[in-house]
């Protein structure tokens, strides 16, 4: 939270302090936090007793991860299912390592795993098993999808088929999960001089300001409308701009 959330429109947002004045830190003060635990922490999750129950979930996302961590706090026996060979989603596939490095993530799975949490990973529910195949032959007594939103949403315009354009899921993912910037990657990607990012949210800035990082000379944001009315958090357009991003 302190790291990706929008801690402006949020809980800064709606701090009294900020009648007055700025707002308390709130998202500064969590990355402080949850850094220090992280680094300094010895101690290993406490196993709950077991209540005797079972519950599935489907995705390894946010939702699926913090289920499964409430669940098994209750003493519920849970089995996340991903269909990608890395548990996170899209802290994984889609935000980028310069802005959640992959090592926290990674930190927080081996955590719920600590408690009892079991990540069966390559799983695509609904081909390789059924949710009538979860609670009939595995005995799980309830299954919570969290699948995500993981399709993109086109534009319907000419030339979005064309080779070098990208949806941002599909660009960030080759990016960030595949590794298309290596060189032999299986899953290469189009490297280009010249790169025009549509749209002005954080998923905007994030593929722009990974385009600069695969070499890219001149990276354009292309906004319907102007700065004031970016979507993304301000502190990511700022960020951008000194990276030299084009508004």
């Amino acid at each position: 939270c302190g790291r990706v959330c929008p801690q402006e429109t949020q809980c800064e947002g709606k701090c009294v302090r900020g009648i007055k004045g700025e707002s308390v830190g709130i998202g500064r003060l969590e990355r402080f936090v949850a850094d220090w635990h992280r680094e300094h922490n010895t101690t290993a999750p406490t196993v709950p007793e077991s209540n005797g129950h079972k519950v599935a979930i489907i995705g390894a996302g946010p939702s699926g991860l913090t289920a499964a961590g409430d669940l098994a706090k209750m003493g519920y026996k849970v089995t996340v299912y991903e269909a990608l060979h890395l548990a996170g989603g899209v802290l994984v596939y889609g935000i980028p390592e310069f802005r959640l490095p992959k090592a926290i993530v990674q930190k927080e799975i081996e955590g719920l795993q600590a408690m009892g949490v079991d990540i069966e990973t390559n799983m695509v529910i609904g081909k390789v098993l059924t949710i009538d195949e979860l609670m009939g032959d595995y005995g799980y007594e309830a299954v919570y999808v969290a699948s995500g939103a993981g399709l993109p949403r086109f534009m319907g315009i000419p030339g979005e088929s064309l080779k070098g354009v990208y949806s941002a899921n599909e660009y960030l993912t080759r990016v960030n999960l595949m590794k298309a910037y290596q060189e032999g990657s299986k899953t290469p990607i189009k490297k280009s001089k010249n790169v025009a990012v549509v749209g002005g949210g954080n998923v905007a800035m994030d593929a722009a300001r990974s385009a600069k990082r695969l070499g890219a000379e001149n990276v354009y944001i292309v906004y319907r409308r102007g700065m004031e009315e970016l979507p993304a958090r301000k502190e990511e357009v700022e960020h951008a701009e000194e990276e030299g991003i084009i508004f």
